[in-house]
């Protein structure tokens, strides 16, 4: 398999174990997990709501069986187990941050810089087990099923890239504003 294909179909399967709150809703006993908001999620576009339903939507174009659906759903039942330490971590982390930004008085970057390097620490963390995650969910998935879940993924870039042409580059303000 190519690196860039094997890259791309982690990022497939990575994004399907973010979408594990949705899970519930395909027939997964599933109960909400923090969200990364790290390279991986930034870099899949799944940075808050809207991310989840495209892996959805792969998830459903893979056709798991109902062993496959029980193996994905121990995998992120035992990731949520193990990571729930480390989101607690980053939690505590923000609010560390939260407080030194709202406190009285001048606030310096060096003030800031062990609090980001415990952060930094945490979403290293996060990332690795995504990918962990992910590889376990993808060895559940046939040759069959993760070549579907390449086509999805394909259409839905193809889609995207339309969209972003019919609606101009983002962050564009050149266009004027009606008055």
């Amino acid at each position: 398999m190519k690196p860039a294909t094997h890259i791309t179909l982690v990022s497939i399967v990575a994004g399907l174990l973010l979408a594990y709150p949705a899970l519930g809703q395909a027939g997964m006993d599933a109960t909400p997990m923090p969200h990364s908001h790290g390279a991986m999620g930034a870099h899949m576009g799944m940075g808050g709501m809207g991310g989840d339903s495209h892996f959805m939507m792969l998830l459903k174009s893979a056709n798991l069986t109902s062993a496959q659906h029980a193996q994905v759903r121990e995998i992120l039942q035992n990731e949520r187990a193990q990571m729930k330490p480390v989101y607690q971590g980053i939690h505590a982390v923000h609010e560390q941050l939260a407080a030194k930004l709202l406190h009285p008085g001048a606030v310096s970057a060096a003030d800031l810089a062990p609090i980001e390097q415990k952060a930094v620490r945490y979403q290293e963390q996060i990332d690795r087990d995504m990918i962990e995650t992910a590889l376990a969910i993808r060895n559940v998935l046939t040759p069959e099923q993760i070549a579907r879940l390449a086509q999805v993924h394909q259409k839905l870039q193809n889609l995207h890239a339309q969209i972003r042409s019919l609606m101009g580059p983002e962050g564009d303000d050149s266009a004027e504003q009606p008055n």
